[in-house]
């Protein structure tokens, strides 16, 4: 009977709980915004971005600023402050903020940890944005923080890279963390007539050697083209000061077949087709290239050629499989089809190895059809988001199309390695040209074959010619995409901020049109056949892990008009995680850059919490929190009794926290308790010779404290 009552109060709370949604701005009358979100061990959350004040944050809460480098170029800047917040596991209180020096950096863009997602916390990396000019390096830094909030609070960054950006390095700041804690990153400007490269950097900060790449800076201040890098003329690895890959045709070889043999290999492509070179790069040339005397002939073997304009590729996205340090780079090549006299932009996904090895690639379409035809692909694709999916051992792709012909971006139910596969929306429908659809695909990160994917492409505003509704309740009698032939309308993902559960579950950020939202959604789109009006919008999606099916798609926008269409089309979402529970998504409401009023109508907020906001003053930060019963699994959640330290880890249990008069420690760990504010005086002190412990914390004043006893050390606030 008691283990019956447990299972049915489980069940109860479970439900109950799924429906606690929280939607709600943050800020004042400034601009605010956030970007990025992350979980830590502790079940607490990091939420970074930028903030003109912090006024709009209770003078209780602990505000810690950065120690940092002097020698950050952000002479343009707004003069906001760089923002982490570190919020408690239920969003429902701002633990303590961590932020830049007024005017240092332009936000906090990016947080990331070299742990293993769903693993404890390791060290914690950041990137900010930054205004200066071309000659000071404006674009972005790279650091790294001197603490993760749960051994400590970080007080400094331990290192600062700064990063010279432009165009796409600067919009999408290509970087990811290795295990061992080094970057590797792009910097440069994307399609102009200077300069774009990766780097990687050493866990101090500093560039680095790769072995196996090609082209290296010598001690003597020299440039060397040849592999591997401690072959170099100068004699060992030790005269390299640092290694690239440089995306630019003009005079160099980069990412080209330096032999015949290696130009005229017919390689797999991934999806039952072929091509033509090792190389990504080979095709828009007609023979290899020697690195003594670089060659730039032009068209290739499918009449492609480089962009005379512009012989600076676009790289876009890094991620790193953090069990063997692969790399894995999205990234596109400006180009011109000479048979359609057509402008163009043609992909390519590559994985190296950990010292830098080419192991493959991928176009993302064919070049060489299963059926023996060379083709070219007229419209425009772009990498936006790159991703690790550990639990299936694939590599997932976020790409974008501009236009649509017959060869295109892979659709989901013509995947050779898996015959069975089926997409949500296998391809592109309707007859709108000019229009950007997304894509998802997974490959397999040993080889790069294609073994599921989908097009992300909403319906447009006057989309008809509809399929019969999905089968699927939870698709809430939407038309199935994959049947009819409805126009859709541009749709773009959050670039670099794909996330993947721990069953392989991919969470996106998307901005489209008529978007399709699920039945267990918190805000739905009218459907079409209703009647009413569609409105631009954000939206947050999970789909699972065969890329078949959402699982969950909710709006995020200001209620609109159904009739005249206005008060929407005014949200940015950035960031999203996944919990055990549902989805973080973090973003802001836009205002006008004239007036400073912020645009349209509120989004319904719902569950605010004490630090936030109804509704919107001006450009306001936002952050939800939606849960599902469909999205819970307890393995997307970090358990706080993991450790990669060597201590054991006893387990202790301190509640209420947040609270106010009183305080119970709980765990069989013995000994001196001792509480001590953040300037490390001891304010409490004590024996705990028993299991259960008591403090009394009436006296003290509202704030976060530290718990010392034995060798751990956890945070409590007082309210």
């Amino acid at each position: 009977m008691k283990s019956f009552l447990l299972v049915l109060f489980s069940i109860i709370a479970f439900h109950s709980y799924s429906q606690q949604n929280v939607l709600s701005y943050a800020g004042n009358s400034g601009k605010e915004c956030f970007y990025d979100v992350t979980q830590l061990t502790d079940g607490t959350f990091l939420v970074c971005g930028y903030a003109e004040n912090l006024d709009w944050i209770d003078p209780q809460v602990p505000k810690i600023q950065l120690s940092t480098s002097n020698n950050i170029p952000n002479s343009l800047g707004t003069n906001r402050y760089g923002i982490i917040l570190h919020l408690s596991s239920d969003l429902s209180n701002i633990l303590e903020v961590v932020h830049f020096p007024q005017g240092k950096v332009e936000d906090v863009r990016f947080i990331k940890t070299n742990s293993l997602p769903f693993h404890p916390t390791g060290d914690l990396f950041i990137s900010c944005n930054t205004a200066d000019t071309y000659n000071n390096n404006g674009g972005y830094i790279i650091a790294k923080l001197n603490g993760n909030f749960i051994n400590q609070t970080p007080t400094q960054t331990q290192w600062v890279q700064v990063v010279w950006a432009m165009s796409y390095a600067k919009e999408a700041h290509p970087w990811d963390v290795t295990s061992n804690g080094e970057i590797y990153y792009v910097s440069g400007e994307a399609h102009g007539y200077d300069w774009s490269a990766m780097y990687c950097l050493n866990q101090n900060g500093l560039r680095k050697p790769v072995e196996h790449w090609r082209t290296h800076w010598l001690t003597n201040n020299s440039e060397w083209k040849g592999t591997p890098a401690s072959s170099n003329p100068l004699g060992s690895i030790d005269q390299v000061k640092y290694s690239g890959i440089v995306f630019k045709y003009q005079n160099r070889c980069e990412l080209r077949s330096w032999t015949q043999a290696e130009f005229d290999q017919i390689m797999p492509d991934g999806n039952g087709g072929t091509r033509k070179g090792r190389w990504p790069a080979d095709f828009l040339f007609n023979g290899p290239c020697d690195p003594a005397n670089p060659s730039a002939n032009s068209p290739g073997y499918n009449g492609y050629s480089p962009e005379a304009c512009c012989p600076v590729w676009g790289a876009s996205s890094i991620a790193i499989d953090r069990r063997n340090n692969h790399v894995y780079l999205g990234m596109n090549f400006k180009s011109y089809y000479n048979p359609g006299v057509t402008p163009d932009f043609e992909p390519a996904v590559l994985c190296f190895n950990d010292e830098g090895g080419l192991q493959w690639w991928s176009r993302l379409y064919h070049e060489i059809t299963p059926s023996g035809d060379t083709v070219g692909s007229i419209p425009d694709q772009y990498v936006d988001a790159l991703a690790i999916d550990y639990a299936n051992d694939l590599l997932v792709v976020g790409a974008r199309a501009h236009g649509n012909n017959t060869e295109n971006l892979w659709e989901g139910n013509t995947i050779v390695a898996n015959p069975n596969a089926f997409g949500f929306q296998n391809q592109f429908t309707g007859t709108n040209g000019n229009i950007h659809e997304s894509w998802l695909g997974k490959l397999t990160l040993t080889e790069g074959n294609l073994m599921h994917s989908t097009y992300v492409a909403e319906y447009a505003e006057s989309a008809s010619n509809f399929g019969a509704a999905h089968p699927d309740p939870n698709l809430d009698g939407w038309p199935n995409p994959n049947e009819g032939w409805p126009n859709v309308n541009t749709t773009r993902i959050a670039k670099n901020n794909m996330k993947v559960s721990s069953s392989g579950d991919v969470l996106i950020g998307g901005v489209g049109r008529r978007t399709i939202t699920t039945a267990n959604a918190y805000q739905k789109m009218v459907k079409p056949f209703w009647g009413g009006m569609s409105a631009w919008n954000s939206f947050v999606r999970v789909y699972n892990s065969s890329l078949n099916l959402p699982k969950y798609s909710s709006l995020i926008v200001g209620v609109w008009d159904t009739i005249t269409q206005a008060g929407g089309g005014n949200t940015d979402i950035y960031g999203v995680y996944k919990t055990a529970q549902g989805v973080i998504a973090v973003g802001r409401h836009t205002a006008d850059p004239a007036t400073l009023v912020a645009n349209g109508n509120s989004i319904p907020t719902v569950n605010v919490p004490n630090w936030g906001t109804p509704s919107p003053q001006s450009e306001s930060a936002i952050i939800a929190y939606f849960k599902a019963d469909n999205l819970y699994n307890s393995n997307d959640s970090i358990q706080p009794n993991a450790s990669t330290d060597n201590f054991p880890k006893i387990p202790i249990e301190i509640y209420p926290n947040p609270g106010t008069n009183d305080l119970t420690i709980n765990s069989p760990m013995m000994g001196e308790v001792r509480m001590i504010d953040l300037l490390g005086n001891s304010v409490l002190s004590g024996d705990k010779a028993t299991s259960i412990y008591h403090l009394n914390t009436q006296n003290l004043p509202k704030g976060l404290y530290y718990i010392l006893l034995g060798n751990r050390t956890l945070k409590w606030l007082k309210v």
